[in-house]
């Protein structure tokens, strides 16, 4: 029986990663991981009739999980008609995704996901722009080019110093008066709960920002907080929405 290379390098790290270690590519860094198998989850998608999204929420999250975080953007006027172009980083499954393109209809959406087989299905289903994914930059996309940039359940568990990184390109590419939304585990988020069920189950991934020196920096850049909101329970995270300001 043949089994993929890529099956067997998930099994491995899952078994290694109670003693601390990873496989990695040659060349491949340590912080780029794909959490989701591609054909697995794509296959179980299609026999549950759901699509993907909707199935990721089903099996591995509360069901209308991503849409609640869709319909809050919705209602902060993020997601509408006047945005046609977009950038999202680290887009994985497409689950945030599907819905934002539904409620803006774009006329250029870009994705950076370092998982190539995630990648290529995206641009293919949801005629997404793929940009090379080298896990800290958007070199692909031009300064000043999107209205909205946005990014899910990405900086939750990235190094901090490739986080600022993506903070900073992130700035670069949205133009003036264009939007930045994205999540963060901040203060707000973290309970003796969490921290018990991340200790239980060897969850040693995740990462938590300060809240106020996130804002600062965006500040120092001309890029002023408009407001914010909790995405879903359990697992707590705090989106914050940035204007880049028109006139800097």
């Amino acid at each position: 029986m043949f089994v993929p290379l890529g099956a067997i390098r998930r099994e491995l790290n899952n078994l290694l990663s109670h003693a601390g270690f990873q496989l990695l590519r040659p060349g491949e860094r340590d912080h780029i991981r794909s959490y989701v198998p591609f054909k697995e989850t794509r296959d179980g998608a299609r026999k549950a009739g759901l699509s993907v999204g909707d199935y990721i929420d089903q099996k591995f999250h509360v069901p209308g999980a991503t849409q609640s975080t869709i319909d809050q953007m919705v209602g902060l006027g993020i997601l509408g008609p006047k945005i046609q172009s977009v950038c999202e980083i680290g887009p994985g499954t497409g689950r945030y995704l599907e819905k934002a393109q539904r409620s803006c209809a774009p006329c250029s959406y870009e994705i950076y996901e370092t998982d190539r087989e995630w990648s290529d299905w995206l641009s293919r289903t949801y005629r997404v722009t793929a940009r090379v994914a080298d896990g800290t930059t958007l070199r692909g996309t031009s300064s000043g080019s999107v209205d909205l940039v946005h990014a899910h359940k990405v900086f939750v568990y990235l190094p901090f110093a490739v986080t600022f990184q993506y903070f900073s390109e992130m700035i670069r590419v949205a133009r003036p008066g264009a939007w930045i939304v994205f999540d963060i585990i901040s203060e707000k988020c973290v309970s003796d709960w969490m921290i018990d069920q991340w200790i239980a189950n060897r969850t040693y991934s995740r990462c938590m920002l300060p809240r106020d020196f996130v804002i600062a920096y965006f500040d120092k850049r001309q890029c002023f907080l408009h407001s914010s909101f909790l995405g879903p329970a359990p697992w707590l995270s705090e989106y914050l929405v940035f204007i880049k300001d028109r006139n800097p």
